[in-house]
């Protein structure tokens, strides 16, 4: 693979010396993070369907732009910001020659109908726009809205706006063509430009509705619903019918074993009516469940690829759209995918996953119509995601030294546009997967960085992710929230810490069974149990001081972070919680009785942090943004106002208006640079009594 030059920022480090004494002494470590920080990292991977183009975002030094690359040679910059503002640029979409480029601006990917953030407190809050880039490089405001969409010709360009429908001709300004209650989660063009599928979201369920877009004044038709989710619309390839998933969330406490939860149906479009064609069985893969991203893709012989974790396993399957079959799951037993597609020629199903090691995830491609699947990649990189443009074939990559960046295949060269590494003079530890057992008997996974001196004993941490379905690799991660942490464990590591990043149960990447293990989150925090895990692994390791062992983590890592300081401030002498859940009860659930909520509130209550908060002693470190939509601010106010009644010491850093992913790279200098000077208070040299 080819490289490019290091970006040139740092100087030297020097080696670990003993366990009190970190070994960055000729620079600083907020000088090495803020260049770490820095690096290039690229997101929002899209291609052309019928030109070897590619384009994407990279996010260095805080500020976002788009890049584009043809064939994969050096990319070119299609935008031109300069502030570190949190303005995040994202739904990047490709006019089928490339020529001409949709992307939104502001908002934010994971809430696209909330108001839009100010986490850079500018005078007027941005709005979240879609912008046209045309082949002559000018850049169009188009209006308000999200999720830009071409037609096959390339000739419209519609997008949504809340539960409001735009649409015009390439390059113009579009109009409305219809508003409805919700907020339209989603739209995809029929193959002959006939027609635009749109999915809404109503809150207690959702819809599919059918826009003519030949018609003057329109026709909007709803697929009959049902009391349930409908989504993921797709065409037949003759754009006459519509596949798409209905789903129902079970009720909780709901055996596993119990119900059928999810079903794939056809809507015809000549007729106007809709069957149901294939009802997922009880017992594993009865709720459904798809990698983030996901669309269902109709192929030309008839069969529908879906995915299905009949087995246990996230697979892809392909089911007959005559109704004359069941499912044939196309990727292998015991391996998760995470994207898929069809190949340029729609001969063979390309697709992410971590088969044969669940700790590497690479690219591979098997043939439609039968036959062995085989490695598009080597294995000394992960791979993350999977678009086609033209002939090529482009993959997001990351490596031990290597942010997420584009790779694309061409027939038997691998191209590089961008291949960021290390700043001069700034090493990483390879991280070692590792492998112990929980006190049940669960298998774990994870990563140790080891310090580079490994004969004198080190403080130590436990690193937990959020989510809770996330995995950790030995590699830099492909989102951006992960990457970052990938960062602060490195330099963790570099300072003397022996760092433990651990997949516990609840994440993903190691089955169904391990995602939806017994009794976990509020339902009993099983996953609580991997942690001590953890704990117990490295106060086994001769270069590790046991007395001086922390843990830290953000989001459902925080919430584990506060479980461990509130159940075994014996075993964890310090900890660090960025935006964690502290309070895990929830309204009386629908469905179940009085009785049964009462029991559901008590179980809740004892999975929280607060319910332990009287053993509660080690320090921590509490950080939060006052925008957060995934955990509410609240959580930590509560917990700073019980460690308080308590005398427990705490610092706390309150970012205003950021959200839980901290939009701007200053924002996670700032939190890391809190976080290393706490730790090497409590930790690396705390003070003797």
């Amino acid at each position: 693979m080819l490289r490019c030059a290091g970006l040139g920022l740092l100087g030297g480090m020097l080696a670990t010396s003993s366990l009190h004494a970190a070994p960055i002494t000729d620079i600083s470590t907020e000088k090495r993070l803020a260049a770490l920080l820095a690096m290039p990292f690229a997101t929002s991977l899209t291609g052309a369907a019928q030109a070897q183009r590619i384009a994407w975002v990279e996010q260095r030094a805080g500020v976002r732009n788009i890049l584009l690359s043809d064939g994969g040679q050096a990319p070119r910059p299609l935008t031109h910001y300069t502030h570190d503002d949190g303005t995040d640029l994202w739904g990047l979409a490709l006019t089928p020659d490339g020529r001409t480029l949709a992307y939104v601006e502001g908002g934010d990917p994971e809430y696209p109908n909330d108001a839009p953030p100010n986490a850079g407190q500018a005078i007027f809050a941005g709005l979240q726009t879609v912008h046209l880039i045309g082949p002559s490089g000018s850049n169009i405001v188009m209006g308000e809205g999200h999720s830009p969409a071409f037609s096959p010709d390339g000739r419209f360009l519609a997008f949504s706006h809340g539960g409001t429908l735009m649409i015009g001709h390439t390059g113009t300004r579009p109009t409305p063509a219809f508003t409805t209650p919700g907020a339209i989660t989603g739209l995809r063009w029929s193959p002959d430009g006939h027609h635009i599928v749109i999915e809404i979201d109503r809150g207690s369920h959702g819809v599919i509705a059918l826009w003519d877009v030949r018609e003057k004044a329109g026709n909007l038709t709803f697929i009959p619903p049902g009391l349930a989710h409908d989504r993921l619309p797709v065409f037949s390839p003759d754009s006459q019918s519509i596949a798409f998933v209905r789903t129902q969330d079970p009720v909780v406490d709901t055996a596993p074993d119990k119900g059928r939860f999810w079903s794939i149906h056809v809507y015809d479009i000549p007729t106007g009516t809709e069957h149901n064609l294939w009802t997922a069985p009880a017992g594993k893969g009865s709720r459904f469940a798809a990698p983030e991203g996901s669309v269902l893709e109709w192929l030309p012989d008839g069969r529908l690829l879906f995915p299905w974790e009949g087995s246990g396993w996230m697979r892809i399957c392909a089911l007959p759209m005559d109704g004359s079959g069941t499912p044939d799951c196309l990727t292998p037993d015991g391996a998760e995918v995470s994207t898929y597609r069809l190949s340029p020629d729609g001969k063979n199903l390309l697709y992410t996953a971590n088969a044969e090691d669940l700790d590497q995830w690479r690219a591979w491609s098997r043939p439609l119509v039968g036959g062995p699947a085989t490695a598009l990649t080597a294995g000394n990189d992960e791979i993350a995601a999977l678009v086609t443009a033209g002939t090529d074939i482009a993959l997001m990559a990351t490596g031990v030294t290597q942010t997420a960046h584009p790779v694309v295949l061409d027939h038997d060269r691998t191209l590089l546009p961008v291949s960021p590494v290390l700043p001069d003079d700034v090493t990483f530890v390879t991280p070692q997967n590792v492998r112990f057992h929980s006190a049940d008997g669960l298998e774990l996974h994870g990563q140790l960085f080891r310090p580079a001196d490994g004969t004198s004993r080190h403080p130590a941490l436990i690193f937990v992710h959020g989510g809770p379905e996330r995995q950790m690799l030995p590699a830099f991660n492909a989102m951006g929230y992960y990457s970052n942490t990938y960062i602060m464990n490195q330099t963790l590591a570099a300072q003397g810490y022996v760092v433990l990043a651990v997949n516990y149960r609840s994440g993903s990447g190691y089955g169904m069974a391990f995602r939806d293990a017994a009794q976990i989150g509020r339902a009993g925090a099983s996953e609580y149990r991997d942690v001590q895990a953890a704990a117990a692994y490295l106060q086994q390791q001769a270069n590790v001081d046991t007395t001086h062992i922390g843990i830290w983590g953000g989001s459902w890592g925080g919430y584990l972070t506060g479980l461990a300081l509130a159940r075994n401030s014996d075993i964890f002498a310090a900890g660090v919680d960025f935006h964690g859940v502290h309070d895990l009860t929830e309204p009386d659930h629908a469905g179940l009785s009085p009785q049964q909520n009462r029991e559901a509130h008590e179980t809740e209550w004892r999975s929280s942090p607060l319910a332990d908060i009287q053993h509660w002693r080690a320090p921590v470190l509490l950080v939060h943004g006052d925008d957060d939509r995934n955990v509410e601010f609240e959580q930590s106010t509560l917990l700073a106002r019980a460690l308080t009644a308590q005398g427990v010491p705490y610092e706390d850093h309150v970012f205003p208006g950021e959200r839980h992913a901290f939009l701007r790279m200053q924002d996670w200098l700032h939190g890391y640079m809190w976080m290393d000077r706490f730790f090497e208070r409590t930790l690396m040299n705390p003070t003797k009594p």
